[in-house]
């Protein structure tokens, strides 16, 4: 096993101020994703599962795992960073293509509400996944989970972290690659709800996330497939 590594991260519990009560999260299943995967290795390289605590920017939370701190380890920065959070309602792993510079929160967390405000002044309007997200929706798909490539990681938090995964690693000049995977809610979610909704157990998001970390080790550069298939 090479000394490489892959970050995957979580998001922690959000929404406790939301309206609608699908959008409470006491415990974020993609926090528990990154914990799952903590260890493993994939395709030769050590996966590290953190989950992010942030208030006010996920640069806070993502600046030290970037550095080494906080336990990770590694002999240098990550070779990839896999970020999770879930979207609430969807049927599938999402693999988003762009993060934006635009926080416009559709409910408050906590006491924040930001409404048309950058997610780091100054930045670039727009970042790109540097992830190979066509062959990870393939990879996701061979290991029996359903998948598709989005093209709008809305503008909340998940955004957010995506965005400034990405800016941490173009403004340091890093080699790491740095994209975004939303998750299904799991089904003691929605069966808290009391209603009929779509649902993932949790087995089958830790299996399609590393089927994402595979696809990112063994695809340095994307496969080109017709964009027909992927969700606008």
């Amino acid at each position: 096993m090479s000394d490489r590594w892959i970050l995957v991260t979580g998001n922690g519990a959000f929404g406790d101020t939301a309206e609608r009560s699908e959008l409470r999260y006491d415990v974020n299943p993609s926090a528990l994703v990154a914990q799952r995967l903590d260890g493993r290795v994939v395709e030769g390289r050590r996966v590290v599962g953190r989950a992010l605590d942030w208030d006010d920017s996920p640069l806070e939370a993502l600046e030290p795992l970037l550095s080494g701190e906080d336990g990770t380890g590694g002999a240098g920065p990550p070779e990839a960073i896999v970020s999770c959070g879930v979207f609430s309602e969807r049927t599938t792993l999402r693999l988003e293509r762009v993060a934006v510079n635009v926080r416009d929160f559709q409910f408050a967390d906590g006491d924040r509400r930001p409404i048309d405000e950058p997610v780091v002044e100054g930045g670039p309007a727009a970042y790109l996944s540097t992830l190979p997200i066509k062959a990870a929706v393939q990879a996701v798909r061979a290991a029996g989970v359903p998948a598709v490539v989005s093209n709008s990681a809305s503008t909340h938090g998940c955004n957010s972290v995506m965005y400034c995964a990405l800016h941490l690693v173009a403004t340091r000049g890093l080699p790491t690659r740095a994209g975004f995977v939303h998750l299904p809610d799991p089904p003691e979610h929605v069966a808290r709800l009391g209603r009929p909704t779509a649902s993932m157990c949790l087995d089958d998001q830790v299996r399609g996330v590393e089927a994402v970390i595979g696809a990112v080790v063994l695809n340095p550069v994307d496969v080109r497939l017709p964009s027909n298939e992927w969700e606008w």
